[in-house]
């Protein structure tokens, strides 16, 4: 068990999941007993996770790609019987002035960003409803409520994503499946270094400092649905001494 959570006999499937706040969760669910599924365009990586843990195995996959996400989902539901978690992590987070934006340009960060948490959910959400139980993880962003020079395709898909998430939720809850959105500050990821290459990264929390409010909705604990979860840093790694 991790931090008290026990995962054993549960099946987590994470999309892009090879790196970033992906990797560490599977990580951390993992070794709550958890078999993780991680799915992800980035072979490489993706297969030295599944390397890293027995209870981690990797599948490529496109996000954006309906019909490939589908028998994807399709196919980890026939193997393991189940799927109890969902965690979506994949985005892409480009730097693009509005003034600069191309049809492909936004279609891109829209079919991955939006449309990799709607054909992921889309696909599991009858395994779930089967079931009567399930969670869905989302990932909410500050940028989309407050907006970020250069990142307007990133900034609209994440309201979009929010939006979907508070009507879907309402769709599956009567099944038992939550849906809820962790905001989880700023992350170090190689996304986040994409959209932000002159930040000072030493000063920036990591992926595993995320990990924590993920696991909670994954967990029974989290009896709500339809909810944020928001985080905006750590404690000091080396406290202050109390006067």
């Amino acid at each position: 068990m991790v931090d008290g959570y026990d995962f054993s006999g549960r099946v987590v499937v994470i999309t892009g999941g090879a790196n970033g706040i992906g990797a560490a969760t599977a990580r951390a669910a993992a070794a709550a007993g958890a078999t993780v599924v991680v799915l992800d365009l980035n072979e490489e990586t993706g297969k030295a996770l599944a390397a890293e843990h027995a209870g981690i195995t990797f599948h490529r996959l496109d996000v954006s790609d309906h019909d490939e996400v589908q028998t994807a989902i399709a196919l980890v539901a026939a193997e393991h019987g189940r799927i109890d978690g969902l965690v979506c992590c994949a985005i892409v987070q480009p730097l693009i002035p509005v003034l600069e934006m191309t049809p492909d340009k936004l279609s891109r960060v829209l079919d991955i960003n939006l449309g990799g948490v709607v054909w992921a959910s889309k696909a599991v959400a009858p395994v779930m409803a089967r079931q009567n139980s399930g969670s869905i993880v989302y990932f909410a962003s500050g940028t989309a409520d407050f907006g970020k020079p250069h990142s307007s395709p990133y900034t609209a898909s994440k309201g979009a994503v929010a939006g979907f998430a508070h009507t879907f939720a309402k769709e599956v809850a009567p099944y038992g499946v939550r849906v809820n959105l962790c905001r989880p500050g700023v992350i170090d990821t190689p996304q986040y270094r994409v959209s932000n290459p002159d930040a000072d990264y030493s000063k920036i929390d990591k992926p595993e400092d995320a990990v924590g409010p993920v696991m909670f909705l994954l967990s029974d604990f989290a009896t709500m649905t339809n909810s944020i979860v928001t985080r905006e840093g750590t404690l000091p790694r080396t406290p202050r001494t109390f006067p």
